[in-house]
């Protein structure tokens, strides 16, 4: 009895400190693509520095890389819903509402991989026509996108995303 009782008080001690973690902390109140000064499809610490995602920097970048993916971002905002964001704009910061403001991807993918390496790299991507798709793309946040990571995005959005041999690549496939 008095370990199920020391165990319920010790989640109920967890739980209240996971609810208040975020009290104290200063509103987030810039969108990803505002923050991700380098347009590289990732938050680093020096482009969090001066903005008020600082204080919430370690609890968003969940694998530690010291950077912030889409996908973390996102994440961490969902989650938090109404308790870090100033306005709904912000905290529902998804990916569809994102895609709206982007160019739609025109390349395919041999044509984006200009050193013929089987990826897209960042250097690459800020080339062309990608780069505020890269961190969506990218999903297993390697720096790089590989053809399977460029179709299977191209795949689940279609025309929202692409256009023009972007598409004809993918329907060839």
């Amino acid at each position: 009895m008095k370990k199920l009782t020391l165990a319920a008080t010790i989640l109920a001690s967890l739980s209240l400190a996971a609810c208040s973690s975020n009290q104290g902390l200063e509103r987030i109140d810039s969108d990803f693509a505002s923050l991700d000064n380098d347009s590289d499809g990732y938050i680093s610490k020096v482009e969090a520095d001066d903005d008020s995602i600082w204080g919430h920097f370690s609890n968003i970048d969940t694998n530690m890389d010291n950077e912030i993916s889409r996908k973390e971002f996102n994440t961490y905002m969902k989650l938090n819903n109404g308790k870090v964001a100033t306005d709904s704009e912000v905290s529902e910061s998804a990916f569809k509402a994102e895609i709206a403001k982007f160019d739609k991807i025109e390349s395919s993918f041999a044509s984006l991989d200009n050193d013929s390496n089987g990826y897209i790299s960042v250097v690459e991507g800020n080339d062309d026509d990608i780069s505020n798709h890269f961190g969506y793309m990218d999903k297993n946040q390697d720096k790089r996108i590989s053809k399977s990571e460029f179709m299977g995005y191209i795949k689940k959005y279609g025309n929202a995303v692409a256009e023009d041999d972007a598409l004809e690549a993918f329907k060839s496939n």
